[in-house]
């Protein structure tokens, strides 16, 4: 028993004691939050070495444009969505963290291309869109505008 948790706690890359320690100060989720983003988030990608990521080189209108032409599969949006949900809740107890199920595709992928572009200040979501590529950013507007 021993072996199999010390070896979780091997693969979890520290997560596991990460929140450990969260949970321990009493940190709410907020600070739960933000400290997936500064701590977590350089060394996460929903995207596969290799895939195509919509670069800022482009206008902004036209990576719109691409992202939106890609075909969304709202089941893999639903995959990607876990990590969104953390703090993105169905109900906003916090303000600052907006409930984005429901949002027209259109606008999703637009205020998420704005944070790539860092036309949008927030630094926690700023990393998380130099993670996504076109198809994971499709399939999560898809996903999430097909939700109440």
């Amino acid at each position: 028993m021993r072996d199999c948790h010390r070896k979780h706690h091997e693969t979890d890359g520290g997560r596991a004691l990460i929140a450990r320690v969260f949970r321990v100060l009493g940190i709410d989720r907020i600070w739960l939050c933000v400290a997936f983003g500064i701590f977590l988030i350089p060394n996460f990608s929903f995207a596969e070495t290799g895939a195509e990521k919509t670069t800022t080189n482009m206008p902004l209108g036209e990576a719109i444009g691409q992202v939106l032409a890609v075909p969304g599969d709202a089941d893999y949006g639903a995959y990607l969505a876990t990590e969104c949900v953390t703090c993105h809740q169905r109900q906003a107890a916090n303000h600052a963290i907006p409930v984005i199920d429901g949002l027209p595709r259109e606008y999703f992928v637009e205020a998420m291309l704005e944070y790539k572009y860092r036309l949008r200040e927030n630094s926690v979501m700023q990393a998380i869109m130099t993670s996504l590529g076109m198809e994971e950013l499709a399939a999560l507007a898809t996903y999430f505008s097909t939700k109440d």
